[in-house]
C-alpha cells in the first residue's frame, strides 16, 4: 500500500510539474520580478536560481527537451532568450515579412530539434538553438550561430533553389552536403557574428566532412578535399 501512495503522489507531483512548465513564459516573469529575504536581507532570485528551479521542474516532471547527451541546450528557453532570438532574426528578413509567423517556438514538450522547415517556409526553435556542454564546434556554436546557421544556410538557400540535392547522391550525403553548406555560408554571411562565431561555424563544417568519412567514401567525391568538396557548393 505505502508504494502505491508514493506512485500516486509521485505521479500527482510529476503531472503538476508538466502543467506549470506549459506556462514558462509567465513563471519566468513572475521568478524575474520574485523578491525573496535572505540574512535580513531583500534580493531577487539569482539567473542560476532560476536555471536550478526550472531544471528541479523538469526532472520532477520526467521531461527532457532534447536527447542528445549535451551536445546542444535542453533548458527552457526564457521570455528574454526568445525576444532576443527573434530581435536577432530580422535582420534575415525583409520588413514586409512577419517575423512571428517565420520563427515559431517549441511548446514545453516538444523534443523536436530546431530546424527550418522549407515547405512552409518556418524555422522552429528549440531549446537547442542554445550550445551544449561538448568540445565539439556544433556543441559550442553559440545561438546567434545557430540561428546563422538555420537563415543564412538552410533557408536562404531554400529560397534561391539552391538546397544541396544532387540526384546522383544519396539522401545521407545529400544531407550532409547540406549542412557543410549551411555551416561554411553562415561563417562567411551571418549577420553581426562575432570572429569566434565565425570560426566555430567553420570548423562545425570541417568536422562534419572529417566524422562522416563513411557516407563520403561511398560518392563520387570520396577523394576530395574539403577545400575541393566545398567548391562544389553554393557558397
Amino acid at each position: 500500500m505505502t508504494g502505491e501512495i508514493t506512485a500516486a503522489i509521485k505521479g500527482s507531483l510529476r503531472k503538476s510539474a508538466k502543467e506549470v512548465l506549459e506556462h514558462t513564459d509567465e513563471l519566468q516573469k513572475k521568478l524575474d520580478n520574485l523578491v525573496i529575504e535572505e540574512n535580513n536581507l531583500k534580493r531577487k532570485l539569482t539567473n542560476d536560481e532560476i536555471d536550478d528551479f526550472f531544471k528541479h521542474l523538469e526532472e520532477v516532471a520526467e521531461r527532457r527537451k532534447i536527447v542528445d547527451g549535451g551536445l546542444r541546450g535542453s533548458k527552457v528557453l526564457s521570455t528574454k532568450q526568445k525576444e532576443e532570438i527573434l530581435e536577432y532574426s530580422k535582420k534575415y528578413f525583409d520588413e514586409s515579412e512577419n517575423i512571428e509567423e517565420k520563427i515559431q517556438f517549441a511548446a514545453a514538450e516538444s523534443t523536436n530539434d530546431t530546424g527550418y522547415m522549407a515547405s512552409f517556409d518556418i524555422t522552429y526553435i528549440n531549446t537547442d538553438i542554445m550550445p551544449g556542454q561538448l568540445d565539439t564546434a556544433n556543441s559550442r556554436l553559440s545561438w546567434k550561430a545557430a540561428i546563422a546557421h538555420e537563415l543564412e544556410g538552410h533557408r536562404r538557400a531554400s529560397l534561391f533553389n539552391k538546397t544541396v540535392n544532387f540526384p546522383e547522391l544519396s539522401i545521407e550525403m545529400n544531407n550532409l552536403l547540406e549542412e557543410i553548406q549551411a555551416s561554411v555560408r553562415s561563417s562567411k554571411y551571418g549577420q553581426d557574428l562575432s570572429e569566434i562565431e565565425r570560426y566555430d561555424l567553420m570548423q562545425d563544417a570541417i568536422e562534419r566532412f572529417k566524422n562522416h568519412k563513411d557516407i563520403i567514401s561511398e560518392s563520387k567525391y570520396k577523394n576530395l578535399t574539403f577545400e575541393q568538396l566545398i567548391a562544389k557548393l553554393w557558397i
